[in-house]
């Protein structure tokens, strides 16, 4: 089926912790190539949390995502969050992602609702945008979901225009070939928190 006009939407926590679990890392100029396979992609929005300041690999590569890949990189400082240890009592405050799942669905109902895209491209898991995908569908619009085979509930699996296309099948098609070095680590999926 031809996917018509087609934009993807990148989580970029789910790629980044999917890489660092398995070991291996996703070059995006690959990742990019493999998905237009199935025909042009119109445009690209990236959503990734940044520390305040943003550390130099993560500036790197998303200058290089918004200058050479021509994406929309939509960028949100991550939260705090006060955890306690139950075992030993101690208290301390962590860094977590905020408002990318949020802007995430935001962005991929705004643009079903103007039907701008034939086909959205979701590279993410989470059980989270379940109803984002059913909403963007309800409005007669495909979503094909692209994500780690470990990190993907079976609801959302079942709710993909086409069978989910799973990083860990196409290693050889999408991995950095290449050791990082600082020139390699722009394109690179960028560093978290």
């Amino acid at each position: 089926m031809a996917r018509g006009r087609t934009i993807v939407f990148i989580d970029n926590s789910n790629v980044f912790h999917g890489q660092m679990s398995v070991g291996w890392r996703i070059d995006a100029r690959k990742l990019h190539a493999y998905l237009a396979k199935e025909g042009e992609i119109w445009q690209t929005y990236f959503f990734a949390s940044v520390s305040d300041p943003p550390r130099f690999q993560q500036t790197n590569f998303y200058n290089f995502l918004k200058n050479e890949m021509r994406y929309e990189v939509l960028l949100y400082e991550l939260g705090r969050k006060t955890v306690k240890c139950f075992e030993c009592g101690n208290v301390r405050q962590v860094r977590v992602e905020k408002g990318v799942d949020v802007g995430v669905a935001t962005k991929m109902l705004t643009l079903a609702n103007n039907r701008a895209f034939d086909t959205a491209v979701l590279v993410a898991g989470d059980k989270d945008y379940l109803e984002t995908v059913k909403a963007v569908k309800t409005n007669g619009l495909r979503v094909e979901i692209v994500a780690w085979r470990g990190a993907i509930s079976q609801e959302m699996q079942s709710e993909s225009s086409r069978p989910v296309i799973f990083f860990d099948d196409i290693k050889k098609e999408i991995e950095m070939t290449v050791a990082p070095d600082p020139e390699a680590e722009k394109m690179t999926a960028g560093e978290e928190g």
